[in-house]
């Protein structure tokens, strides 16, 4: 019975607003993103997993920090890539920095959590288990900080901990 089954028609690209400050985000389509060569954004886009690097291309499912200061003609961006159905995302021990790879929201409680070969819901690795952090925390560019959600919004960028390696969200 695929009654059960998400369905997801799409073009093969993408485009949010871009307000005036800082933003997390992540391409919500699959493939590899020159951020530089499509001239997605004004300013330098940044991997903060470990230090803060600025960033050429960027990875589907990967997460990175752009600032915006109202550019003319930079009010938005938009991706192109393969629309995905699914995606696994790898964890390492400690703090990651991964991004919604969909074009469609992501409600936490419907992501798979695999570690040691097992599936466990988000509470379920979170609370129960103490395999990964019990919330994503993505950036507020409204309150100017980080918070923690419940939904990970298309292109959203977010930081999860875990704490084993070897552990993957899809």
């Amino acid at each position: 019975d695929d009654s059960d089954n998400t369905f997801t028609i799409s073009k093969p690209e993408s485009t949010t607003e871009l307000e005036t400050g800082w933003h997390l985000l992540s391409p919500p389509l699959g493939g590899n993103h020159d951020l530089v060569g499509e001239e997605v954004f004004y300013n330098t886009a940044y991997d903060c997993s470990d230090g803060c690097e600025s960033l050429e291309t960027v990875n589907s499912g990967t997460g990175f920090y752009v600032r915006s200061y109202g550019e003319t003609n930079y009010e938005d961006f938009t991706f192109n890539g393969e629309v995905l159905s699914e995606f696994i995302s790898p964890l390492q021990q400690g703090w990651n920095l991964i991004g919604n790879p969909l074009v469609t929201p992501v409600d936490i409680n419907s992501l798979i959590i695999t570690y040691n070969n097992t599936d466990f819901s988000w509470w379920e690795a979170s609370d129960s288990l103490g395999i990964i952090s019990p919330t994503p925390i993505i950036y507020d560019n409204e309150s100017g900080g980080h918070i923690g959600t419940a939904e990970l919004v298309t292109a959203a960028g977010f930081w999860v901990h875990s704490f084993f390696d070897d552990v993957e969200i899809s």
